[in-house]
């Protein structure tokens, strides 16, 4: 009787210490990094084919991975639109369940001293 109730107590313990990471953001590094860099690229490269600004990497601050309703990656970035170096928060929300309907990515970009948010979904 008394190791079932240990087993409860340490069970709900462990339970409510993990609660709290589902859905919280978790910085990326190591290998899933570089994949977030890897998107991060593609995605802008994409964003110039269409309507967007040019924008090149020039340096990765940071960056992090959630899960909500797909996966939202928010970056920490140094751009360059050809002639200014400009600080930039970008998120890309992916869903690939809404790839075919073409509305599976969506980019947003704000940058210090822009007072517009860029955001484009495809």
């Amino acid at each position: 009787m008394h190791a079932s109730k240990v087993i409860f107590v340490l069970g709900l313990v462990l339970a409510v210490a993990f609660a709290g990471y589902a859905g919280r953001p978790r910085t990326l590094e190591g290998d899933d990094l570089k994949e977030a860099e890897q998107l991060l690229s593609t995605t802008l490269s994409q964003l110039a084919t269409g309507d967007g600004p040019s924008y090149q990497l020039v340096n990765l601050i940071s960056a992090t991975s959630q899960v909500v309703s797909g996966t939202l990656r928010t970056y920490k970035v140094e751009l360059s639109d050809g002639s200014d170096k400009k600080q930039c928060t970008v998120k890309i929300w992916s869903q690939p369940w809404l790839e075919e309907s073409g509305k599976g990515i969506n980019i947003k970009v704000q940058c210090e001293g822009d007072e517009a948010e860029l955001d484009r979904t495809w």
